[in-house]
This record gives C-alpha cells, structure tokens and sequence, in this order.
C-alpha cells in the first residue's frame, strides 16, 4: 500500500509553486489535501485540476489563534508558506521579510507541536549559506550541508529559515513524537511561477522579456557572469514526498541541499531563453545594478548518498516547459 493513501497532509503556502504541485501529486495518490494560504502570491487556479478534492482555507499565518484552530487533525504539516520576492524584494523590505517569516514558521511549529502532528516538513533554502560562500569564484568548491555555520547569510530571508531550522530541530530532541525533514531548496522552476520583474525570479523574468520582445526591452541586471544552479519543480516533489516517507524511520531527516550541482550563467540562461523564443534578440546588460550573490554552488551528493535522490530533468527541457507555460498565461 502506498505510503500516501489515506494520509491527512496541510501544505501551507498550498497555492504556490512547490505547494501547488505538490498538493496535486499527493491527491492523485489519494492523500487527504488541506491547503492553507492568504494567495499573496499563490493562486487557486495552479491546483485547480483537483480543487474539487481539496480543502482549502484562505488564512493569514501570522495569525497564531488561526493557526492554532486549523492546523490540527492531521498526519503531515507540509510548511511551504513563506514570504518571498525577487532580490529587491529582500534588500528593500529586510525586516518585513525576517519579522513575517519568522512570525509564520513560529506560529505554523508552535500549532503543529500543540496538536501533536507527528510530521513536519520544512522548505528551507540555499540562502541560509554564508554571503562569502555564495560568492565564492572557486568552481571546485560547492557548499555543503554542514557549512551554514557559522552562520553569515546576505539575506534576512536566509537568517530566518536557518532560526527556523533550529527551532524544528531543538522540537525535535524535546519532543519524543514530533519527526521533522528539512530540505534546503535551490533554484526550484516550473510552470506558475510570477514573471514580474520586481517579484520574480530569473528564468520566469526572462521567458517574460523573450515573449514580449521587442515591445519590452531583453535587459540584464549587472554583467551576466554571476552563476546558478536549479531543481524542475517535478524533481523537487520527488525529493519532498521521498522526504517525508524517511521520516517513517528516522527523527531528523536532513538538512538536505535539495537541486542540481550543476551551474550556469545568468547570461547563458538569457541566451537559451532567446534560442527557444526563435527571435532575433539583442541582449542588453545594465552594469548600474551589482549582483548581490555571485554564485550559489551547493553540493547535492549526501541527499543522493543518504536517500538515492537525484534530479532527473534537464535544464534544457525545464526552460521549455516553463517558457511555453508563461506564453500560454499571455
């Protein structure tokens, strides 16, 4: 029988891109779906082809007494909920960011630890690795698991998610039936991602650009040079549900990097984009603006060592996908 029939699972942050994927996966292997979201950025139309067979409540997760009265009764909290943007985003509004994401991560473990749900999964991110990491130029060296400390993130974004890991790690020794999983998320992409230019991140930004072109200008923030790494939305629930079923038998399952070791330039990111839109695109590049983190090389191998989990999408193919999925929201 599969590990997923019959379960009762809350993804917060339900309608967004990891959420919403995965809400859909865990439905059609005949899991039980409650969703909780404010829809800030999620929308209900990314799962709307099982929206029938899923719960969904519209809620603000700051709100600990919301919390407290929804997030109970079940087998899994899957906590994807998080306050997010492009870079601008982090750098302008740092406190806002820290302050609601740790408010929400306090608020959804607090609620999850009284209502005793066994459980929990916690989407963290590569942002918790020191700033001298990611802007490291030495290709040799990708980051590993136990290099976030000590501790020295750019971003509050990432302090938050390292603080938060620490509060479901410390639940974890004090509390005997509490199991949590940490997955540490790199560059996840897929179809419903925002294409904003203030709010989005590179590949959805660029799709955008290429579409638009040339009634919207292809320009790239700083040089190009600055390089990435990324994990197809469809590997990242692999690697969430493979996860969460550890935690059958293991405590603390992670913290895992969770992506593809390979990297690549923003530039030549720019450059597939313009090869699958079949334009002739001229690519602009406005050195006024500095890239804030040259490089995020992180080391995937433990998680395959450990759990046998390895991406299996290339970054060609996902371009594609995400590229005609934007087109087709147009």
């Amino acid at each position: 029988m599969s590990f997923w029939k019959d379960k009762k699972v809350i993804i917060t942050g339900g309608a967004g891109l990891i959420g919403s994927a995965l809400a859909i996966d865990l439905v059609k292997n005949n899991s039980s779906v409650i969703i909780l979201d404010d829809l800030s950025r999620g929308k209900k139309e990314f799962f709307k082809e099982v929206e029938s067979d899923i719960t969904f409540i519209k809620m603000d997760l700051r709100d600990y007494d919301l919390c407290l009265s929804h997030i109970k009764d079940a087998d899994i909290v899957i906590h994807m909920a998080s306050k997010v943007g492009g870079i601008k985003v982090y750098t302008e509004l740092p406190y806002s960011i820290m302050n609601d994401n740790l408010t929400i991560d306090s608020n959804v473990i607090r609620a999850s630890i009284i209502n005793r749900i066994p459980k929990f999964f916690y989407a963290s991110s590569a942002h918790v690795y020191p700033i001298e990491l990611q802007n490291n130029k030495d290709e040799t060296h990708l980051i590993k698991e136990e290099e976030a400390y000590p501790a020295n993130p750019l971003l509050t974004y990432g302090w938050a998610k390292l603080i938060s890991e620490q509060q479901l790690i410390n639940a974890a020794t004090e509390f005997d039936d509490v199991s949590i999983a940490i997955a540490r998320y790199i560059g996840i992409y897929g179809p419903n991602q925002d294409y904003g230019l203030q709010t989005g991140s590179v590949i959805p930004v660029f799709s955008h650009r290429a579409i638009k072109h040339p009634d919207v200008d292809f320009t790239i923030w700083g040089d190009g040079e600055e390089t990435r790494s990324y994990c197809f939305i469809n590997d990242a629930i692999d690697c969430t549900k493979l996860m969460i079923e550890k935690m059958q038998d293991t405590k603390v399952v992670g913290p895992y990097n969770v992506g593809s070791s390979d990297i690549i330039k923003i530039k030549d990111i720019a450059k597939k984009i313009v090869t699958i839109s079949e334009k002739e695109i001229d690519l602009q590049f406005d050195l006024s603006q500095k890239a804030k983190i040259l490089s995020q090389w992180c080391d995937c191998s433990k998680i395959h060592a450990d759990l046998g989990w390895k991406t299996t999408t290339s970054f060609d193919e996902g371009l594609k996908i995400v590229y005609n999925d934007i087109k087709s929201r147009l």
